[in-house]
């Protein structure tokens, strides 16, 4: 009964140990497909040891959130992008926001020398509703900059339902995970490009249908990555398929009068 007692201890005592190393202070992750709105990036951040290992620790985790913001800032300009009007919208939007950090991950910590070094993996967002100027459109400007933002759209929105048309047709090795990860960052880009933007009278709700059918579609293309990288469960598959089809759906509601075709339904 005393050794029963003694190992349960022990037993619990290794779990807290564990769980406090493997989540820091301040640490968070992502696990809801909802929130998978923000550009990752893998960094390195460094802090010099002095008499202070903590003082250290925390110097070196600001520096790598610094350098993560300024690399997820350089991915939104430089971005990919089929419509180079778009990229001029973009390139607009991006100028005038600050990036936040989300959330991070250590990694790895290692002491080197007189050098506290840390990797992260950070997500990172470059609207933040607190800091960020909108951008504002007049009607002139908004009839000629949106029908640009359209055709991108359209572009990203093709390419996601050949995605999920091969998934479903179990054609996984058609996909790499590299092409999910662009077009994931691309739709990352689209919505805070959106999100940003502050549309004349009466556009507004146009606006949000767009930016509600985006979400969507770029929800399922995360769990199509991660299906494409072998570790999403069937169930959530079938999730990322009705997310696209709910997408496709509110897709139709925004272009009602405006003439332009989203590529296969999948519906």
């Amino acid at each position: 009964m005393f050794l029963a007692i003694f190992w349960a201890i022990v037993l619990s005592v290794s779990i807290f140990v564990f769980d406090s190393h493997a989540k820091p202070p301040k640490q968070m992750e992502l696990d809801n497909d909802s929130e998978q709105d923000a550009i990752s990036v893998q960094v390195d951040g460094v802090g010099t040891l002095k008499d202070d290992v903590a003082a250290a620790r925390k110097i070196a985790i600001s520096d790598g959130l610094r350098i993560a913001v300024e690399q997820a800032k350089g991915i939104m300009v430089k971005g990919e992008t089929e419509v180079r009007d778009f990229a001029e919208i973009r390139d607009e939007v991006v100028s005038k926001t600050k990036g936040f950090v989300r959330t991070y991950k250590i990694l790895n910590e290692t002491k080197e020398d007189n050098i506290y070094r840390v990797t992260l993996e950070v997500e990172v967002m470059l609207k933040n509703p607190k800091e960020t100027a909108p951008v504002k459109m007049d009607e002139q400007k908004y009839n000629t900059k949106i029908p640009k933002l359209v055709e991108e759209t359209n572009s990203l929105v093709r390419k996601t339902n050949q995605i999920a048309d091969a998934l479903r047709s179990r054609r996984h090795g058609s996909v790499s995970v590299d092409e999910v990860k662009r077009l994931h960052q691309r739709y990352v880009v689209m919505l805070q490009v959106i999100e940003s933007i502050e549309p004349p009278g009466g556009k507004k709700e146009k606006m949000q249908i767009l930016s509600k059918a985006l979400r969507l579609k770029m929800r399922a293309m995360a769990i199509f990555g991660r299906a494409i990288a072998g570790v999403e469960r069937p169930m959530l598959l079938k999730r990322g398929f009705d997310l696209n089809n709910r997408g496709n759906r509110v897709l139709k509601e925004f272009q009602s009068g405006v003439g332009l075709k989203w590529g296969s339904d999948n519906a």
